[in-house]
Order: C-alpha cells, then sequence, then structure tokens
C-alpha cells in the first residue's frame, strides 16, 4: 500500500492519509460536507475532512476585511455590494453543491494544494448525467472574480 504524507497548516503535524487516489489522481468523485463560502468546501475522507478551494474563481468575501475592500474595488461596486454578493455566494453555493457528488478535476499545471493545506481542484457538479463547471457558472452569475494564481 502506498502512504502520503500531507503537513497540516493548522498545527503542524503530519496526516498520513491511506487512501491517496483522491489526492492525487487526475479526478475523482466526492460528497461535499460542508460549504465554507462560494469558492471553499470540504468532504470527509475515512474520519478526516479535507478542504477544496475551486479554481479560477475567487468568490467575494463574506467577512468584511481587506480582502473583500480588494475584490470591491477589483469589481467597482461598493464593499457593502460585494459582502451582499458574497452572501448571496455561499447560499448558492450551498444550495447547489452540500451533500451533493462533484467531480474533482486537478489542473497540471497548477498546485495540487494551497497554502492552507486544501486541495486545489476545478469542481463540475451534476444535473442529472451531465456534468457542468461549477467555477464558470459562478462567474456567469457575477457571484465570483476571475482568480489565476
Amino acid at each position: 500500500m502506498f502512504f502520503l504524507f500531507v503537513l497540516s497548516c493548522k498545527n503542524d503535524t503530519v496526516t498520513v492519509y491511506r487512501d491517496v487516489d483522491i489526492l492525487l489522481d487526475s479526478a475523482a468523485t466526492v460528497t461535499v460536507g460542508r460549504v465554507i463560502d462560494g469558492d471553499t468546501f470540504d468532504f470527509g475522507i475515512g474520519s478526516d475532512t479535507l478542504g477544496v478551494r475551486i479554481l479560477g474563481i475567487d468568490a467575494f468575501e463574506t467577512r468584511h476585511g481587506s480582502h473583500l475592500d480588494s475584490q470591491a474595488m477589483t469589481a467597482k461596486i461598493s464593499v457593502d455590494s460585494a459582502f451582499a454578493l458574497g452572501k448571496r455566494a455561499k447560499q448558492f453555493a450551498d444550495s447547489l453543491l452540500s451533500g451533493k457528488s462533484v467531480l474533482l478535476v486537478r489542473d497540471s499545471k497548477q498546485p495540487a494544494f494551497d497554502a492552507f493545506g486544501r486541495m486545489l481542484r476545478h469542481v463540475y457538479y451534476y444535473e442529472g448525467s451531465e456534468s457542468h463547471d461549477f467555477g464558470a457558472l459562478m462567474l456567469q452569475k457575477k457571484l465570483a472574480l476571475v482568480y489565476t494564481q
């Protein structure tokens, strides 16, 4: 059996995942657990919970701070409008993804994980047997900004 060691940024401990396919494969299907905001959610793997940061988008923040201020400036809207869009983005993501199966697709040109230990993946949700790019939908609905690393 192959083991993958992932350094946890939260408490500087090493966690061993025995089911590495989900971490290394170019594509994997998972069931969304909790939606954090419009571009971040988590899912369970064994007894652990892993975070996913959706590639290609930067959903408006759900908390006030410098990042929300920056997003408002980029979008040329007020901070209050950006904050309201952040709340709507989270609600929309929650209604579409929470408890549902999604396809995570790794981009070989991007790091596999961010500085917070979250998986960086493109996310596709299903309507019937068809999959759709969740990030593209968030951009189409103007609930997120384009984000490139």
